[in-house]
């Protein structure tokens, strides 16, 4: 576990790393802001954290378990929420699941493998000293705005991909175009859709806040949140649906390149059968046959044969078959 303690007094990051133990002390005094960021920890270290804070024992189990839903929970002292971060990691999609306490004197970060990068919250919250004064619930919003950034960071390289499959898709005619690749992509989108979506009860939930825990002052913060994660998500439907589009399209090229190939075979093999025919019928050794005592009989087989043949070439290149 690496665990993180950092204690803002009047606004300010104090230099030196809060003790833990020193934690509950700071919480009575009621003046000051504790922020705790953890990563990875274990059922006895988190247990060391309820206890310190008082955390209800269903969010602590919350924060334990990994793979939660996104979500937020309301308890008598604090708020719970779950929310995943993305990455482009190797030209794929990452989620990160963060927990996180938020009350008006504490804040904790919990992080799972593989862990958000967190630095730029640390940098926010030193540069908006007058903002602190608003308690855990302006953390809840900074690590829920950088997470909503990284969405759009995230959104921009698939829509990238979107575009470049779509591409290939509709000027390729070959069998597979590459689909792997599409459907690697198609369940990027699904799984980014899968985090993005419940976050936006989450942040409706927080609009309908409890004033206890958030400050009034953060409602327009919140609803600016919330407006980016439903254009993420219109996003992403879009994408999924653009995709989706171009699979049929890359399908019927395929499959009207296969009528053709069809169509060509079938009129050669049309084209093959009357002549194959006629052969197959002076090619019966009965003793009674009209043109079997006739000079010109086999002449006239050959160019019946090869009459018959153009007439139909003719005719199916007349339709565009061949």
């Amino acid at each position: 576990m690496t665990l993180t303690t950092v204690l803002f007094h009047d606004g300010r990051c104090r230099p030196e790393p809060l003790p833990f133990e020193q934690i509950s002390d700071v919480l009575a005094a009621g003046s000051d802001l504790v922020w705790v960021d953890v990563v990875l920890p274990t059922e006895e270290e988190i247990q060391q954290l309820a206890e310190e804070f008082s955390l209800p024992p269903l969010a602590v189990e919350d924060a334990l378990e990994a793979h939660q839903r996104p979500k937020i929970d309301r308890y008598q002292n604090c708020l719970f929420a779950v929310a995943y971060g993305a990455a482009i990691v190797d030209g794929g999609l990452q989620l990160s699941e963060v927990g996180l306490f938020a009350a008006p004197h504490f804040a904790i970060t919990v992080r799972h493998q593989p862990a958000l990068n967190i630095d730029r919250v640390g940098e926010r919250l030193q540069a908006c000293p007058k903002e602190l004064s608003e308690g855990g619930g302006f953390v809840m919003y900074v690590v829920f705005d950088h997470i909503v950034d990284g969405y759009f960071e995230a959104l921009e390289y698939l829509q990238d991909r979107i575009v470049e499959t779509e591409e290939r898709l509709l000027t390729t005619t070959s069998g597979d175009g590459d689909l792997p690749a599409v459907f690697r992509l198609r369940h990027d989108i699904v799984r980014f859709r899968r985090a993005v979506a419940p976050l936006r009860e989450v942040l409706n939930t927080l609009l309908r806040r409890d004033e206890t825990v958030l400050d009034p002052a953060l409602d327009e913060h919140f609803r600016d949140l919330s407006d980016h994660v439903i254009k993420v998500y219109e996003e992403l439907d879009m994408g999924r649906e653009l995709l989706a589009t171009a699979v049929e399209g890359h399908m019927s090229v395929v499959s009207n390149r296969l009528n053709n190939v069809v169509l060509k075979v079938s009129a050669w093999a049309a084209i093959i059968a009357v002549p194959t025919f006629i052969a197959s019928v002076y090619g019966m050794n009965f003793r009674h046959m009209p043109e079997l005592h006739w000079t010109l009989g086999y002449p006239f087989a050959g160019g019946l044969m090869l009459a018959v043949g153009g007439l139909l070439y003719a005719l199916f290149h007349r339709r565009d078959w061949l």
